[in-house]
């Protein structure tokens, strides 16, 4: 194994952030697009043809550090799994928090 994988996960942050983007922004485009899509009354369309493939696209893209060996499996895991999840946790209670506040 060469020396690139000994890095903390801070500057793995740092130097790979770009491939990772559109797995910590692809919660939001979900949440939102989707009620977007509903009350536009094409739920499904927007989940086939928008969320589907650029949930695929977003998993490749993060993957491609650690499959090209240049970063820790465990520093992949919490990037492009565990940062998206709390992502999408946190916009969850968000969303209903501010539907508690507006009376909803």
């Amino acid at each position: 194994m060469s020396g690139t994988l000994t890095h903390p996960l801070f500057e793995t942050v740092r130097l790979f952030w770009r491939e990772y983007l559109a797995a910590w922004l692809y919660p939001l485009l979900l949440l939102f697009g989707g009620s977007a899509s509903e009350r536009l009354g094409h739920p499904a369309l927007f989940f086939w043809l928008v969320g589907l493939p650029l949930f695929f696209w977003s998993f490749w893209r993060a993957s491609k550090p650690w499959l090209r060996k240049r970063i820790p499996y465990w520093h992949a895991v919490v990037l492009g799994l565990l940062i998206p999840f709390a992502i999408f946790v946190f916009a969850i209670y968000a969303r209903l928090a501010v539907t508690h506040l507006e009376g909803g």
